[in-house]
């Protein structure tokens, strides 16, 4: 893939997968403040993905991560959340983006 705007826009248009264990550190909230907190979440996990694609559009899998507010307990500060890109090609014409937690290895995704 190019970094050309067509290709980066093209990006849009694979699904994004994120594993259970990474949707419960980076999305799930135990006591959300407010309705949309989950969506709010999610949005920032898939726009930081997004945007490290944009900037390694040819990488199969890529490290990055983001500031978040823990899951559990106070939301005081928040705390780095690493995780990993990877593009994930299931079958011929049928793309999709993988997040997962940077440490965590499944085959079951791939």
């Amino acid at each position: 893939m190019s970094n050309t705007p067509t290709q980066s826009a093209s990006f849009y248009k694979f699904p994004v997968v994120l594993t259970p264990a990474a949707w419960l550190e980076s999305v799930h909230v135990e006591a959300p403040h407010h309705d949309s907190e989950s969506t709010s979440r999610l949005a920032e996990v898939v726009l930081a993905a997004y945007r490290e694609l944009h900037l390694q559009p040819d990488a199969e899998q890529i490290n990055f991560g983001l500031y978040r507010f823990p899951p559990k307990g106070e939301r005081i500060e928040r705390v780095w959340l690493d995780l990993t890109l990877r593009l994930v090609v299931a079958t011929p014409g049928m793309i999709y983006l993988h997040i997962s937690l940077k440490d965590e290895t499944s085959d079951l995704w791939f």
